[in-house]
């Protein structure tokens, strides 16, 4: 080969070569590398039980029917549970204001009418609050609350609408809407309730709202529980924002990071949370009260059992849900039945709450005497708030894991409960305990 074609050889591979790297360098500067979304590692809340929807709380604690002259009525979880579907079902008009300064003589002659269900609450329900359940077609709803929701369907046939009115018996004021629902689903929800529901006795008491009692005696199960705890640990874990820095005082079970504490109490299995430096006393709504305390307990699965809206003291910004079972609520001295919500300025000021659940139980069945025989036997019925059937928890003093729910008659007076015994003594005598 002679000089001159090497020579032509090196100049191609030399010209090769600088091309590659020409190549290469303008791939490097241009190159952009495929990177994959990395996502913000999420820390998994910790969910205690199950969440639950906002109608499981917001439950009336009773319901009555009017026919031929006198009431039926029902506390049945199911009759209840059937009421609320149908209600989520319904799409409202927008809701108009009726009335202000109505008088219990008026609020008693509206539940007296034919063809309606009367929905009565322990606490006053706000509408702004209700709307998750109930549909208005308005987005601006007002400020008001009502205590008594009335399903009218007297015009059914006619329109295909019901009327609803929300009486409060706080502040005295009359909403109404019309609303629709199917025609079968109305049907079936009217005969489960009147499936469920028994004779009711109206007990009129002069200037004030009639009480409603069962006319004969009532059959209820007495039930012995096996309980469980959940452990005041996981609590912590829920409610520290760190719960690595919340350390333990082992001598008064109390739980701390600088900021919160959280103290346990293992005879009345309870738990106190309090955030102290959230105290405040600014003015918020009711509607905000019930949605944020319901939100908060909600998100870490706090409704444990079957617990209930069933105060609330908007200055003080306390709202309360209440232990029920089988439709009734449980009420004890020994230890607490309620979780208990404070609110501060934009956070949980205190939370109090048990940390015991029910386990499996055993039954027997016991007869109460009938709401009438109760009433006969109270001397002034013109301080009685309420008079309802529920249950009174006892521990069995052999087995510290064994509680006792017996059923029972309380009254409710100023937002106090008192059981009455209907043990006889010395001849049929009732007392309050």
């Amino acid at each position: 080969m002679g000089v001159k074609h090497v020579e032509q050889i090196k100049s191609f591979v030399l010209f090769l070569l600088v091309s590659l790297s020409l190549m290469l360098t303008f791939s490097i500067w241009t190159y952009t590398p495929d990177y994959q979304t990395i996502e913000e590692s999420q820390v998994e809340q910790i969910k205690i039980s199950k969440e639950k929807e906002l109608l499981d709380v917001l439950k009336p604690y009773r319901m009555l029917t009017h026919e031929n002259g006198g009431f039926l009525g029902t506390s049945s979880s199911s009759a209840i549970e059937e009421v609320m579907k149908a209600i989520v079902s319904m799409d409202a008009t927008e809701i108009r204001f009726v009335q202000s300064n109505i008088s219990e003589k008026e609020i008693n002659s509206m539940v007296h009418s034919d063809n309606q269900i009367t929905l009565l609450f322990s606490a006053e329900v706000p509408i702004n609050t209700f709307s998750s359940i109930l549909r208005f077609s308005q987005a601006e709803l007002p400020e008001a609350a009502f205590s008594q929701m009335l399903i009218d369907w007297s015009n059914f046939d006619q329109t295909n609408t019901l009327q609803l009115s929300f009486i409060s018996k706080d502040h005295q004021t009359l909403y109404s809407t019309i609303a629709t629902i199917g025609k079968e689903q109305l049907e079936s929800t009217i005969m489960k309730v009147e499936q469920k529901s028994v004779p009711y006795e109206e007990i009129e008491r002069p200037e004030q709202l009639s009480l409603y009692v069962p006319s004969n005696p009532v059959d209820l199960v007495q039930y012995t529980y096996y309980i469980d705890e959940i452990s005041p640990e996981v609590f912590k874990d829920v409610l520290f924002k760190d719960a690595n820095l919340a350390k333990k005082n082992v001598e008064s079970n109390t739980y701390t990071d600088g900021m919160a504490m959280m103290t346990s109490d293992s005879k009345t299995k309870t738990i106190n949370y309090a955030y102290p430096t959230a105290e405040s006393m600014i003015e918020i709504k009711q509607s905000d009260l019930v949605q944020d305390s319901f939100e908060f307990i909600n998100e870490h699965g706090g409704l444990t059992e079957d617990y209930r809206y069933y105060y609330s003291n908007v200055p003080k910004h306390i709202i309360e849900y209440q232990l029920y079972l089988q439709g009734l609520p449980v009420f004890s001295s020994i230890t607490s039945t309620q979780i208990e919500v404070t609110w501060g300025g934009n956070q949980v000021f205190e939370y109090k709450r048990p940390y015991y659940i029910f386990e499996f139980s055993e039954s027997s069945t016991r007869q109460l005497p009938s709401g009438v025989e109760m009433i006969k036997s109270r001397e002034n019925i013109q301080d009685i708030d309420e008079l309802v059937l529920g249950y009174y928890l006892t521990q069995d003093p052999l087995k510290i894991d064994v509680y006792s729910l017996e059923p029972c008659w309380f009254v409710i007076e100023d937002g106090e409960w008192s059981r009455i015994t209907t043990e006889p003594v010395g001849g049929a005598q009732y007392g309050l305990e």
